[in-house]
């Protein structure tokens, strides 16, 4: 499709973030901080800023929120935008980075003073982040389970973003000609060919996934089982895994819902509708999970994410952890922190002691009223 965007990776062997300045982001007015380049500890209680500092570092890095939320959400209240800058050492190189958006308009991205495009900023970085909220992976809408694989998928690999953000647009494309009671078919053949490309990679993704967070789950699970399941807006046989055979299956799929999607006016078929299943020992997760079970897997997956990133990436992802402490002991803890090995550099936010490990080789930082402050 005209416009696609292919991002080779070239996987620098070091990623660091050294520095970063907040400007009407969240609670934050004014924030300034220059950061460790292994672990960086961040405490303070409930509504003090903790979250939002990780997820500034999140948006600085892959130009989204880890949590879901809309830019204009992001910024401050009663403020017209919110401004992240920054620098990063990428191998030997030190580089300076601007993320801005202003209510109402869109992102502009610059890196050593030149505009770049926010799928751009993959190239240089990979992040997981992990925090209480991602229980809703496998408890709450499919939405959230398609942006969790939309999230790290897009780090695995720079042809899937290129291709998910086509699909993207000529969705919309075919969305608003449907609500203008226009005829969608044109876009229905570069919806099925691109969504195809999706789905493939889709799947293979969720195998890797799924095999390692079962494992991980297991072990800590006592050896329960954690099953993932991907479940395509359109069935597909194991014997449909070759992409015309997908692609004819989506385009079959478009022919049958065509009339209820012109009463409806939205499309109806395709990737923007598939679905994860979580099965924990036998039961659907959504459905039967307990919050014990529920956080185990979350960690679990993210846990399975990181080292498939830091495998295919050739170098760790930056690691973003939100108090994931606040519920298990010592052991428990240190195991966790063991199982995400190897981290060049790690941002925790904890309102606890975190192991003695972690805090003999960390910057603290405390966190009050929306206001950083190191501590020595």
């Amino acid at each position: 499709m005209a416009g696609s965007v292919y991002l080779p990776f070239s996987f620098p062997a070091v990623m660091r973030i050294t520095s970063l300045t907040a400007t009407f982001f969240r609670n934050f007015s004014a924030l300034s901080v220059e950061f460790a380049p292994g672990v960086n500890i961040f405490y303070g209680n409930n509504g003090s800023g903790k979250t939002n500092l990780l997820e500034a570092i999140f948006v600085f890095m892959l130009g989204r929120s880890q949590r879901g939320a809309a830019d204009a959400v992001l910024v401050k209240q009663d403020e017209p935008y919110y401004r992240l800058e920054g620098s990063f050492e990428a191998g030997d190189a030190r580089k300076e980075q601007a993320l801005a958006y202003e209510r109402g308009g869109r992102k502009r991205i610059t890196l050593d003073g030149v505009t770049i495009r926010l799928a751009e900023l993959y190239e240089h970085f990979s992040a997981v982040a992990a925090g209480p909220e991602d229980t809703a992976i496998l408890s709450g809408s499919p939405s959230l389970r398609r942006q969790f694989l939309d999230m790290y998928l897009s780090q695995y690999s720079g042809k899937y973003l290129a291709d998910l953000t086509d699909y993207q647009k000529a969705l919309a494309q075919k969305n608003a000609a449907l609500k203008n009671d226009m005829d969608p078919m044109p876009f229905d053949v570069v919806l099925a060919q691109v969504g195809a490309r999706v789905m493939s990679a889709r799947g293979q993704f969720l195998d890797d996934v799924g095999s390692h967070a079962g494992g991980h789950y297991a072990a800590i699970a006592g050896g329960e089982s954690l099953i993932t399941t991907y479940k395509p807006s359109v069935r597909l046989e194991d014997s449909d895994l070759e992409l015309k055979a997908i692609e004819e299956r989506i385009y079959a799929a478009m022919e049958s819902h065509r009339d209820r999607e012109r009463i409806m006016k939205v499309s109806l078929v395709g990737p923007h509708r598939d679905d994860i299943l979580f099965e924990i020992a036998g039961y659907p997760a959504r459905t039967h999970g307990s919050q014990g079970q529920l956080r185990t897997a979350a960690i679990s997956l993210k846990l399975a994410v990181y080292h498939i990133l830091k495998e295919k990436r050739r170098r760790p992802p930056v690691l973003l952890l939100d108090e994931i402490f606040a519920e298990l002991d010592n052991n428990r803890s240190l195991g966790l922190v063991k199982a995400f090995e190897g981290f060049d550099q790690l941002f925790l936010t904890t309102a606890v002691t975190p192991p003695e490990e972690l805090m003999a080789q960390s910057r603290n930082f405390r966190i009050k009223a929306g206001i950083i402050e190191e501590m020595h």
